[in-house]
C-alpha cells in the first residue's frame, strides 16, 4: 500500500500559513547581506553593519519557525525551537547598539542602560528558557525589553524635532507601526489567524535601513569633501617646499622629504642672502597631518623674513620664535639652521630642541656632533638661542634631518638611532650626497613609517 497522500485542503492551508513569513525570512536574509557586505567592504558604517545582524538574525529565526524550513529539512518544529529561542533573545541587541549608535548614551545615558539590560536579560534569558523551560516568563520580559526600548527610541526621535542635520525623522513611523504590533501580537491579536509582528519588522527594517543608508551616504560625502580638503592641502604643502636645491659652486645639496601621511610637519628651506652664503632650516612641527601642515605653511612665511639675518641661526630661530609663539595653537616646533660661507669655509649652526645633526670630515673620518640646542619654537616667549661655528673643508658633509630618521625601524627591526646613523655616514665617505641619501632611506623600513622624514645632505667639493 503506497504512502497516504496529503489533502490538497491541508497543502494550501499550510502553503498559506507559512509561506508569508518565509517570504518575509528571504527579504529579510537579502537586505541584512547587503547591509553587512556594504559595511564590510565599502562604506564601514556601523549603522549599516548592525541593521545587517539585526535583520539577519531576525531572517534567521523566521526560517528556524517556519513549517516549511521544518518539512524541506525533514524536522519537527520542537527540534530548532532552542535555536528559535537563542535567537529570540538575541535579537533586541544589534537593535539597541543601532539606537545607542545613533544617539549615543541618550538621555540621562537610557539607551546605554537598555542595551546593558538587553545583554543581561540575554544572558540569564537563554539558559533559564533551554534548562529551566521559564519560556512563558522570558517571553513577557522580552517583549516588554522591546516595547519599552522601541518608545525610548520613539521619545529621542520626537526629541530630536526636524533637524535638518538628523538621520532620525524617518524612523518615527516605522517605530510607532512595529510598537503597536508588537504590543498587538503579544496581546494574542492575529489578522486572519496571522502572527503580525513579522510586518512590523518589516517596517521598521525599512526604517532602520533607511536611517543607516542616509548616515552612511553622509559620511561618504564628508569623506570625498575631507579628501578633496586633503588634496588642496597636499598641493599647497607641495609648493611650499623646495623642489630644487639651490646652486651655490662649489656647495652640493641634495634633499629627501618623505611624509608619513598625505601631508606632514616637516619642512626645509633654504635663504640665499649673497656672497656665496646658503642658510638651511630643517623643521619639525609635533603632531601629523593637517594641523602640522599649517604650521609648517606659517614657517615658510616666517623663514623667509628672516632674510637680513639669513648669516646668524641664532638670530633666525629666534626670529621664528617671536613671530610664531602666538600662532601655533599649543604646538611646538624643533627647528636646526646651518648658515654656511663658502668663502670662509665655515659653518654657523644653532638649534631649538632639535636632535644633534652632523658634520662629517673627510680628511680626518670622524663625526662632528652640532648639538648647540635651545629650546623649542612656540611655548617660550623668551627663549634664547646660541651659534656654534666649526669648519666646512673641501670634501666634508654636513646631514640635517629631522627625528623621524633616527626613530625609524632599520632593516632589522630596531629603531635606526644616532649612532647608526653616524656609522652609516662614516662608512660610505666615498658616496656622492645623492648615492648616500638613496643608501639611507634603503636602510630605513618603511613598511611601518611612524613619522616624517626629511634629509639635506651638503657636501662642500
Amino acid at each position: 500500500m503506497g504512502p497516504e497522500s496529503i489533502p490538497r485542503t491541508v497543502v494550501d492551508a499550510a502553503l498559506r500559513a507559512n509561506l508569508p513569513f518565509f517570504g518575509i525570512a528571504c527579504v529579510a536574509l537579502v537586505v541584512g547581506i547587503a547591509s553587512l557586505l556594504l559595511a564590510i567592504f565599502r562604506s564601514r558604517d556601523r549603522l549599516l553593519l548592525l541593521v545587517g545582524c539585526f535583520s539577519v538574525l531576525y531572517a534567521v529565526r523566521l526560517f528556524v519557525e517556519n513549517d516549511l524550513v521544518h518539512a524541506a529539512m525533514n524536522v519537527h518544529g520542537h527540534e530548532l525551537s532552542p535555536w528559535a529561542l537563542l535567537l529570540t533573545y538575541l535579537i533586541p541587541i544589534p537593535y539597541a547598539l543601532f539606537a545607542r549608535e545613533l544617539f549615543g548614551h541618550g538621555w540621562k545615558s537610557s539607551i546605554a542602560i537598555w542595551f546593558w539590560i538587553e545583554v543581561a536579560f540575554a544572558v540569564v534569558a537563554i539558559p533559564t528558557a533551554l534548562l529551566a523551560h521559564q519560556e512563558f516568563w522570558t517571553n513577557l520580559i522580552n517583549g516588554v525589553l522591546i516595547i519599552g526600548g522601541t518608545l525610548l527610541i520613539l521619545l529621542h526621535v520626537l526629541g530630536a524635532g526636524k533637524n535638518s542635520d538628523s538621520f532620525v525623522n524617518s524612523l518615527k513611523w516605522p517605530l510607532i507601526i512595529f510598537g503597536a504590533l508588537v504590543v498587538l501580537t503579544n496581546q494574542g491579536f492575529r489578522l486572519s489567524g496571522f502572527n503580525i509582528e513579522p510586518v512590523g519588522f518589516l517596517i521598521l527594517l525599512a526604517g532602520l535601513c533607511s536611517t543607516a543608508a542616509r548616515h552612511a551616504l553622509a559620511r561618504e560625502r564628508k569623506l570625498i569633501d575631507v579628501e578633496g580638503e586633503l588634496a588642496t592641502a597636499r598641493r599647497i604643502q607641495n609648493s611650499i617646499i623646495p623642489h630644487s636645491a639651490p646652486a651655490i659652486p662649489p656647495l652640493h645639496v641634495e634633499t629627501r622629504y618623505q611624509p608619513m601621511t598625505s601631508v606632514a610637519g616637516d619642512f626645509f628651506d633654504f635663504l640665499k642672502p649673497g656672497d656665496g652664503r646658503l642658510t638651511i632650516l630643517v623643521a619639525d612641527v609635533s603632531g601629523h597631518g593637517v594641523p602640522a601642515a599649517l604650521v609648517a605653511s606659517t614657517l615658510k612665511i616666517a623663514f623667509a623674513a628672516q632674510r637680513e639675518q639669513a648669516g646668524d641661526p641664532a638670530a633666525v630661530l629666534a626670529g621664528l620664535n617671536m613671530m610664531l609663539q602666538d600662532s601655533l595653537g599649543g604646538q611646538y616646533v624643533t627647528a636646526a639652521c646651518a648658515a654656511i660661507d663658502v668663502e670662509g669655509r665655515t659653518v654657523t649652526y644653532a638649534g631649538a630642541g632639535h636632535p644633534p645633526n652632523l658634520l662629517l670630515r673627510k680628511n680626518s673620518n670622524e663625526i662632528v656632533r652640532l648639538a648647540e640646542n635651545g629650546l623649542f619654537i612656540g611655548p617660550f616667549p623668551k627663549a634664547a638661542y646660541s651659534n656654534v661655528s666649526v669648519p666646512f673643508a673641501s670634501g666634508d658633509k654636513l646631514l640635517l634631518y629631522t627625528d623621524g630618521i633616527t626613530e625609524a625601524t632599520g632593516a632589522d627591526g630596531q629603531e635606526f638611532g644616532l649612532e647608526r646613523l653616524e656609522r652609516l655616514l662614516l662608512n660610505t665617505n666615498t658616496l656622492k650626497p645623492a648615492a648616500f641619501v638613496e643608501r639611507l632611506f634603503r636602510e630605513i623600513s618603511t613598511t611601518a613609517q611612524q613619522d616624517d622624514l626629511t634629509v639635506v645632505l651638503t657636501s662642500f667639493a
